[in-house]
């Protein structure tokens, strides 16, 4: 039975349930006994306390002598519709949530709404699922725990799926054998000027190893398979409405991100140092928290707030339900609200391995430590201004200020500087540095440029009337390129019960190769201007932006060929 099914028999038995059990009471329908011999053989592994509850309240309910010619003609419901149904009208306590349940479905799920009826159906999954310790680990080791031994985990796949997001790829999953995780770090990025980083950023770092490997300076070194897993906003709009992130408006989510992504993010966009610490787990504790993450990844949609509910607190609520050890650490269990100040707690502590951070120099070197980049760049203009007669710029925020092309006019016109661009190699790659980092730049504020002109225009709801002005190659590209991308943004991310199978995640179309081809951007250029507000003074925004791009790209290829 697929998981829409579940919740709308969950719904069906229990949705209209009040507070108070007392008014469910009233003449439950008999059950039929073919049912209940069903549930009996679905049963044999239950747990003592919920077997005997559970015979308990069926017995009351089975159908008395003369109503058995009846009833056995009736069509029997499924074992798990029948616990729905005796739990739905029974007030034994065995079939309750208890306040561990509580905090751990905020956890899983996000959210403490009709605890009972979401209790009532978990339960029944986990007494008739054979696969549902794969699919909600978390919820098997509480019913364990609660209700002592009973059925445990099939042999589950060896991967467990996430979701990663890619800087210009868009969303694509990924299949982790979590084997291959050598180990899992606390990953800290510095605090920015911006609100949002004020007191950094806090994550969890998958050091995964290459297929066929085991050593750990194979597995550290294989960066571009290593994965991010934190907490963040998600931003279905355009653009970040502050009020609504400190009013806790938007919904939160573990993603999931590839490290190279992130360090470029953080060490060369923001210039930020990026800390990664390893936790100290053993091989099974490990593992188990690799699928624990996954079952969390794909469930939780939770409220955001910048202050109470941020990547620090959700992440501490993750550790404290899948790791014991956390959860039994005495202060750090009691959480804290700042990113920076957690990371330097549990830096303190038995709990991590932070001798690797002693010397940032040994740390470095050995991936535990990212220095922010700015010292990089700052040496490259540097030694370029050195180099020129009369250089227009004075640090690395005056240089990108300048338009691009008259960068390029500026090393054309001195010319002793251009004869050493062409025979220094050295220089030439501390030039290519600086356009390379303009171009970073470059790129985020076209993408906010283009953000706002897209919102003031309203695309998304005017698509039928942009379709009438353009033909239809034209249109199909503004679609695939451009409004399919922008709706996927502002749509809710897809939740689901768990760790999916294979058929349980929609196959979602993907036309960003295409949407890289040079032919693409000239079509979807073409349709732009098709459609152009040229009034706007936004418009006129967007289109410097655009130029700032493609005039730092040129820069680079003719650097690149001398």
């Amino acid at each position: 039975m697929n998981r829409v099914a579940v919740f709308l028999i969950a719904t069906l038995f229990a949705g209209c349930a009040s507070t108070s059990r007392q008014n469910t009471l009233n003449a439950p329908a008999p059950i039929p006994m073919r049912s209940w011999l069903q549930l009996q053989g679905d049963l044999r592994d239950a747990p003592v306390e919920l077997r005997r509850a559970i015979t308990q309240a069926v017995q009351a309910r089975l159908p008395k002598a003369d109503q058995a010619v009846t009833v056995t003609t009736e069509a029997s419901q499924t074992s798990r519709a029948v616990l729905l149904e005796v739990m739905a009208h029974s007030p034994d306590r065995a079939f309750l949530p208890d306040a561990e349940f509580n905090n751990l479905h905020d956890v899983v799920i996000g959210e403490n709404r009709h605890l009972e009826q979401t209790y009532a159906a978990v339960l029944a999954g986990y007494l008739t699922q054979p696969d549902f310790g794969c699919q909600q680990p978390l919820y098997l080791r509480y019913f364990q725990r609660r209700y002592g031994a009973g059925p445990g985990a099939n042999q589950c796949r060896a991967e467990v799926p996430f979701s990663v997001l890619t800087r210009y790829d868009g969303a694509g999953n990924v299949w982790l054998d979590p084997k291959r995780v050598k180990s899992i770090h606390l990953l800290f990025a510095g605090k920015s000027q911006s609100m949002a980083s004020r007191f950094g950023h806090l994550a969890l770092r998958l050091v995964v190893c290459p297929e066929g490997k085991t050593s750990a300076a194979e597995c550290d070194a294989n960066l571009f398979e290593h994965l991010v897993l934190g907490f963040q906003a998600h931003i279905d709009e355009l653009s970040l409405n502050t009020l609504k992130a400190l009013n806790g408006d938007y919904k939160a989510y573990l993603f999931a991100n590839r490290f190279m992504d992130v360090y470029q993010e953080y060490a060369i966009g923001e210039f930020r140092e990026v800390y990664s610490v390893p936790l100290r787990l053993d091989d099974a504790q490990r593992e188990l928290m690799v699928r624990e993450l996954a079952d969390i990844h794909w469930s939780y949609a939770g409220s955001y707030n910048f202050f109470t509910r941020n990547c620090a607190t959700m992440l501490q609520n993750a550790l404290r339900v899948s790791w014991p050890e956390f959860a039994a650490s005495g202060k750090l269990s009691s959480g804290f609200l700042r990113p920076d100040s957690f990371f330097e707690a549990i830096k303190r502590s038995p709990l991590t391995d932070s001798a690797r951070l002693a010397s940032l120099e040994d740390a470095e070197r050995e991936g535990y430590f990212f220095s922010s980049t700015r010292e990089f760049y700052q040496r490259a203009l540097t030694e370029v201004r050195a180099q020129m007669k009369a250089p227009a710029f004075s640090d690395i925020e005056s240089y990108l200020q300048i338009n691009p092309v008259k960068r390029r006019a500026d090393r054309e016109e001195d010319t002793q500087f251009f004869a050493r661009l062409a025979a220094d190699r050295h220089l030439r790659e501390a030039q290519i540095m600086l356009e390379e980092y303009a171009l970073l730049r470059g790129e985020r504020l076209l993408m906010i440029e283009g953000a706002k002109y897209f919102e003031q225009q309203d695309f998304l709801s005017r698509s039928d009337s942009i379709h009438a002005q353009l033909d239809a190659e034209h249109a199909k590209v503004f679609d695939d390129c451009l409004l399919t991308p922008f709706k996927q943004h502002t749509n809710p991310i897809l939740r689901l019960s768990g760790i999916p199978d294979k058929s349980d995640i929609p196959t979602i179309s993907s036309q960003t190769s295409t949407c890289q081809s040079k032919q693409s951007n000239q079509l979807l250029h073409e349709a732009i201007e098709g459609i152009k507000d040229a009034k706007s003074e936004q418009w006129q925004k967007l289109t410097d932006a655009s130029r700032y791009v493609s005039e730092s790209i040129a820069n680079i290829n003719l650097l690149k060929k001398m």
